[in-house]
């Protein structure tokens, strides 16, 4: 399991973007949430749910499978590994 099936699209705030990426011609756009949640049917969508079924923004292209990212909002801080 990957933290795209643990997190849901209602859990991400609303000014936060997601990074997406299409699989095919590899085409790079910066979507919102708010604008995911109004249009899907349900608010309890998981983010590989839409993965899967978001559409490539590209002419001619139109392929259905993204591969997702979250923008790092300047109020949060990068993660850093290490034992404290």
């Amino acid at each position: 399991m990957s933290w795209l099936d643990d997190m849901h699209l209602r859990d991400l705030d609303d000014d936060q973007s997601i990074e997406a990426t299409c699989m095919k011609c590899q085409h790079t756009w910066l979507q919102s949430p708010l604008q995911l949640l109004l249009k899907v049917d349900h608010r309890d969508v998981t983010l590989a749910e839409v993965a899967r079924e978001l559409k490539c923004r590209r002419p001619h292209c139109g392929h259905c499978g993204a591969r997702l990212s979250l923008v790092r909002n300047e109020d949060t801080s990068g993660f850093v590994g290490g034992m404290p």
